[in-house]
């Protein structure tokens, strides 16, 4: 029994740290929606927007910085903040809506406009999202823009070539804009 509770509050202490290790798989930015949700302490759950700045502001903790990281290393920052007021605090940190990671299609397309990019999304899985080609869409000269080490890349995508099988379809990645001519 002594032994059993011995190795439980090991875990309860440990956890954290194994969670704070791990890997990210997704990094939280500006404008991202998040729910900061404390155990036991529903006058300081709340969701919240990542301002511009970076940051989020919470009861008791002020602003902390949220951008670049990830939920569970967020989580650990609250919960280390809070321990100055709560004893042993725990919270979770959950993305509700990822809005930081946008895309925009724009031109020959039948419903342009911004759509998030909430999972990786194919150029041609984007497409049917923005409701397909126009009547008068140019298939094969389809352009992203793309923005990488404050530098603007322009790729030109042939979507016949992709759907034929003859090129490989284009991961997307937030912030890319679609154009079709």
């Amino acid at each position: 029994m002594i032994m059993k509770k011995i190795v439980t509050y090991l875990i309860i202490l440990l956890f954290p740290l194994v969670v704070y290790a791990q890997k990210p798989s997704y990094i939280i930015d500006s404008s991202d929606l998040v729910e900061i949700s404390v155990w036991g302490e529903e006058g300081l759950s709340r969701q919240v927007t990542v301002r511009t700045d970076g940051y989020v502001s919470l009861p008791l903790v002020g602003d902390i910085l949220a951008s670049g990281k990830s939920p569970s290393v967020l989580q650990h920052d609250i919960e280390k903040s809070l321990s100055k007021y709560i004893k042993d605090p725990r919270c979770a940190v959950i993305i509700l809506e990822p809005r930081s990671k946008r895309i925009y299609v724009e031109g020959q397309i039948n419903a342009p406009g911004q759509f998030i990019l909430d999972r990786d999304l194919f150029i041609t899985q984007v497409i049917s999202l923005a409701g397909g080609f126009s009547e008068w869409a140019d298939k094969g000269s389809i352009v992203i823009l793309r923005y990488e080490d404050k530098k603007r890349l322009r790729q030109i995508v042939n979507y016949k070539r992709i759907v034929k099988g003859k090129d490989q379809d284009v991961l997307l990645k937030p912030g890319d804009t679609i154009i079709v001519p």
